[in-house]
C-alpha cells in the first residue's frame, strides 16, 4: 500500500470515493497514521485493482476521526427523535382541537339564493347573531342594563321601552366577573328575568375559564349541555386573559377566541361584552380593537352637571340611535329612554327655563321690543346669568307657549315683538289640558349598589316646571 493526498469528507467503510487520479473506489478501512485520519481504499479498473491508503482532509479544513463519524451518526439519531417527538405532539395537539367548519363560501349569485337570515335581534340597535359592547361609566347602571336584555331576550318585551326584540329559544347565560352571585341573582329576581331560562356563572374569586383549557372544556360543556343561546360577558377588564387590554393584537385575537368559544364550543348565537369607559366617558378603556369588533355599540354616560341622570346612545352597522336620557323603574329594576333628547338637550332646556324669567321681565320693561331690545335688557339685569343670544329666543318662544307673554309675528324680513302678559294686553290660554306629570327617576344605583337618590328623581319636562319669577319681579 502507498500513501496519497486526497481530499475526502464523510469517510466511512464501504462507501464509495473518488480520487482525481484513480477514479472510484471503496472505503476499506479508516484509520490514523502519525495523528492523521487516512483511508484505505480498493480501486477497480481501469487503473487496475489497487489498495491504497489516502490521507482524509475534510472539506470543512479539520481533521476526521473514527469518533467524529460516531458523533455525527448520534447526531442523525437524535435528530431523529426529537423529529418524532414534535410529529406526536402535533398530532396530539390536532386530536385536542375541535376540527374546524368548512368554509363559508361561494359566489354571489350563490350567496344571494340563499335563504334570507333572521331580522334583527332588535331592529335599530341589536343585528341578528351580533356581538354587543357596552360601554359604560362606573356606576352608570351597565348590570342593570344588561339584565334589562336578559329578560326582552327571554320574553320578548320591548327593550327600553322602544325597541322590540326577536326572543330567543334557549337560555340567556352571564359569565359574572364582577359581583357577588347573591347580589347579582338578587337584581334579577327584581327585573323578573324568567329563574328557570337564566344561568349565571359566578367567576368572582375564581381562576378565569377562559385562560384555562380544562375549565374552559368543562364550562362549554355546561352550557351547552343548558342549551344556552345568549351569553352575557361581564366585564371585558377581567374576563381578558392577555397582558395589555391596550395592545391591540392581544385584544383583538382575544375577541376572535372569544367568539370561537361562545359561538364555536357553546353554540351560542348572541353575544354581549360590557366594559368601562375611558377617563372621558365617550370612549371604552383599553385598545380600540374592542370597539372595531362589535356589531353594535352601547355607550351609557352620566350628566356631568347632575349626577342622577343616565343617557345612552348606540352606533353600529345599520345602528343609529341619539342619545337619549334613560329613566328608572326602582321598583321593578326598569330601564326605558325618556325621549326628552341627550345632554346637550337638557342643558339647553335647562337654561331655556333659567332664562324664562328674566325674559319676561325683559318684555315688560321693553313692550313691543324686538328680541335684540330683550336680550339688551337682559345684559343689564345684575342677576341675570349668563347666556348666549339663541338662548333669548328659546326662552322667549316657551314662555309664549305657557301663556306667560305674547309674541306677535310682523311678517317676512321684520322682527317680531314681545309683550308681557298683563291685563292690559291679555294673552290666550294655549291649552286647557293640564301640563303633563313629570315621570320619577330615581337613580340607577338604586338599592344594594350604594346609589345616590334613594328619594325620586324627576326627568326634564318643559312643560311641567314652574316659573320661579315673583309677581313682583313680573312687574319690574
Amino acid at each position: 500500500m502507498s500513501a496519497a493526498p486526497a481530499i475526502y469528507d464523510h469517510v466511512v467503510v464501504g462507501n464509495e470515493v473518488e480520487h482525481p487520479s484513480f477514479g472510484v473506489g471503496i472505503v476499506a478501512d479508516v484509520t490514523t497514521v502519525h495523528d492523521e485520519p487516512c483511508a484505505t481504499v480498493d480501486f477497480a479498473p481501469p487503473v487496475g485493482r489497487k489498495r491504497l491508503m489516502l490521507r482524509i482532509t475534510p472539506l470543512s479544513g479539520r481533521s476526521r476521526t473514527p469518533d467524529a463519524d460516531k458523533f455525527e451518526g448520534d447526531v442523525i439519531e437524535a435528530l431523529d427523535r426529537m423529529k418524532v417527538q414534535r410529529a406526536a405532539k402535533a398530532a396530539l395537539e390536532a386530536e385536542l382541537v375541535p376540527e374546524a367548519p368548512p368554509f363559508d363560501h361561494g359566489t354571489l349569485r350563490q350567496i344571494l339564493e340563499r335563504p334570507k337570515p333572521p331580522p334583527m335581534r332588535a331592529p335599530g340597535l341589536v343585528p341578528s347573531e351580533a356581538g354587543v359592547l357596552v360601554v359604560a361609566q362606573r356606576k352608570t347602571g351597565k348590570t342593570t342594563l344588561e339584565l334589562n336584555w336578559a329578560r326582552c331576550l327571554l320574553t320578548g318585551e320591548t327593550f327600553l321601552g322602544r325597541f322590540p326584540v326577536r326572543p330567543i329559544k334557549g337560555k340567556v347565560a352571564i359569565l359574572n366577573y364582577e359581583v357577588s352571585g347573591d347580589t347579582l341573582g338578587l337584581w334579577a329576581d327584581e327585573r323578573g328575568v324568567p329563574a328557570d331560562r337564566l344561568h349565571l356563572v359566578n367567576l368572582r374569586g375564581r381562576r378565569n375559564p377562559l385562560s384555562h383549557p380544562g375549565d374552559r372544556e368543562r364550562l362549554a360543556d355546561i352550557l351547552r349541555g343548558e342549551q344556552v343561546e345568549a351569553i352575557i360577558v361581564d366585564p371585558f377588564g377581567r374576563a381578558f386573559t392577555g397582558k395589555s387590554q391596550n395592545d391591540p393584537g392581544e385584544v383583538g385575537a382575544w375577541l376572535v377566541d372569544l367568539d370561537l368559544f361562545a359561538r364555536g364550543e357553546v353554540g351560542a348565537t348572541d353575544l354581549m361584552l360590557t366594559a368601562h369607559a375611558g377617563w372621558n366617558g365617550e370612549r371604552s378603556r383599553g385598545s380600540s380593537a374592542l370597539e372595531d369588533w362589535a356589531d353594535s355599540i352601547l355607550w351609557m354616560t352620566r350628566d356631568q352637571n347632575d349626577d342622577t341622570k343616565r343617557f345612552l346612545r348606540a352606533e353600529g352597522r345599520d345602528v343609529l340611535v341619539d342619545e337619549d336620557q334613560l329613566l328608572f323603574d326602582e321598583s321593578t329594576r326598569t330601564l326605558a329612554m325618556a325621549g326628552t333628547g341627550g345632554r346637550k338637550k337638557a342643558r339647553t332646556a335647562e337654561k331655556v327655563h333659567e332664562l324664562m324669567p328674566y325674559v319676561r321681565r325683559a318684555a315688560a320693561q321693553v313692550p313691543g321690543g324686538s328680541r335684540a331690545d330683550l336680550t339688551r335688557a337682559m345684559r343689564k339685569m345684575p342677576d341675570c346669568p349668563s347666556f348666549q343670544d339663541r338662548d333669548v329666543a328659546a326662552a322667549a318662544d316657551l314662555a309664549d307657549e305657557q301663556g306667560h307673554m305674547r309674541i306677535e309675528d310682523m311678517g317676512p324680513g321684520k322682527a317680531k315683538r314681545h309683550y308681557p302678559a298683563t291685563p292690559s294686553n291679555p294673552v290666550q290660554t294655549p291649552s286647557t289640558d293640564a301640563p303633563p306629570t313629570p315621570r320619577p327617576t330615581p337613580s340607577i344605583g338604586g338599592r344594594g349598589r350604594g346609589g345616590r337618590g334613594q328619594g325620586q328623581e324627576h326627568a326634564l319636562d318643559v312643560d311641567g316646571v314652574s316659573d320661579p319669577s315673583s309677581d313682583s319681579q313680573e312687574a319690574s
